[in-house]
């Protein structure tokens, strides 16, 4: 008696529905006649939209790599030890390679130094400067300038490094900024990046980028411009003098209003600011015309009265420190 047909060994004998289902899946690898095909010829179809598809997934996974370690880092960069000593970097033997708490450091005519301060930013040291650590902790690093002038570059939420010059303050919003003190406790800001508050006896002071103030042991200046003319600024330097000491030069309040620009805006709302009663001058109609539309009616009148919702009407319109101070990722790289 004959073998029964085996369709595993004959390929002309139907198989059950399972065995043609696995015949189909496997029919790609089957033996085909005639010359071997190039790699080209045997690429698998749709290879291209495969790896076109692979690519969107793949950037996608390397972007949340990427975030959950920014997410990571950004809390290690801004955690410090209370009292922890800071980094000291000079070529000149006679700096400390660390400055502790309470302790000075102080430069040479020759010297100069770069301090880390914790891992939030940088202070670089000019010669003949001297300065004191007066505190370092989590969220709160303050250093005074006793003289000489210094240069910061800080990467932190606003407030978080902050610099004493007497019984002023200046607190960094995020940003980098210039600053010189002599002996007699005058002195100067400047500010590249950012924002930063100088403060005296109460009174707070808002410093923008491209501005620059004037300070003194008792007081702040105005802000002025970087690019201001010179006789505004000397005008405006005189004036809030005045003011301060309880007058206001009439002929010198009509130079500022009518040489101000567009770029001494901030400048002009800081002096009514300070002073409410100016809006009663030239001053407000000038600063009126560099803001977008009409203040709303009894505007005037508000401000005269010191009214803070008025005045918060113009600051409002003024760009702000971002928020958002980590997106200036590459102040964490210096």
């Amino acid at each position: 008696m004959g073998e029964k047909p085996d369709p595993l060994w004959d390929p002309d004998v139907p198989g059950d529905d399972a065995l043609q289902r696995l015949t189909s899946l496997l029919g790609v690898y089957r033996h085909a006649h005639g010359p071997v095909p190039t790699a080209a010829e045997v690429r698998r179809p749709g290879a291209a939209s495969v790896r076109r598809r692979f690519i969107p997934l793949a950037a996608a996974v390397a972007l949340a790599a990427c975030l959950a370690g920014f997410a990571a880092w950004v809390p290690w960069r801004l955690q410090w030890s209370e009292n922890r000593q800071w980094a000291v970097e000079t070529r000149a033997h006679a700096v400390p390679a660390a400055l502790g708490v309470g302790q000075t450091l102080a430069t040479a005519a020759t010297q100069s130094a770069t301090i880390r301060v914790a891992r939030i930013g940088r202070v670089e040291v000019m010669p003949l400067t001297r300065i004191r650590l007066t505190d370092t902790r989590t969220g709160h690093h303050r250093i005074e300038l006793l003289e000489g002038r210094i240069r910061a570059r800080i990467w932190a939420p606003p407030g978080q490094f902050g610099i004493a010059t007497g019984t002023g303050e200046t607190v960094d919003l995020g940003c980098a900024f210039e600053m010189d003190r002599n002996r007699d406790g005058e002195g100067r800001i400047h500010v590249t990046s950012g924002w930063i508050m100088h403060s005296v006896d109460g009174q707070e002071t808002l410093v923008p980028a491209g501005s620059y103030l004037d300070f003194t042991r008792e007081r702040s200046g105005i802000p002025l411009a970087v690019n201001a003319a010179a006789g505004f600024r000397t005008a405006v330097g005189q004036f809030d003098r005045a003011m301060s000491a309880g007058q206001r030069p009439a002929d010198t309040e009509a130079l500022i209003a009518r040489t101000a620009t567009a770029a001494d805006r901030f400048t002009l709302l800081t002096l009514l600011t300070r002073y409410p009663a100016l809006a009663s001058g030239p001053l407000y109609p000038r600063l009126t015309a560099m803001f977008d539309g009409a203040p709303p009616p009894g505007h005037r009148d508000d401000w005269l009265r010191g009214s803070v919702q008025a005045m918060n009407l113009w600051w409002e319109q003024i760009p702000r420190p971002p928020k958002a101070w980590w997106l200036n990722w590459r102040d964490a790289l210096d």
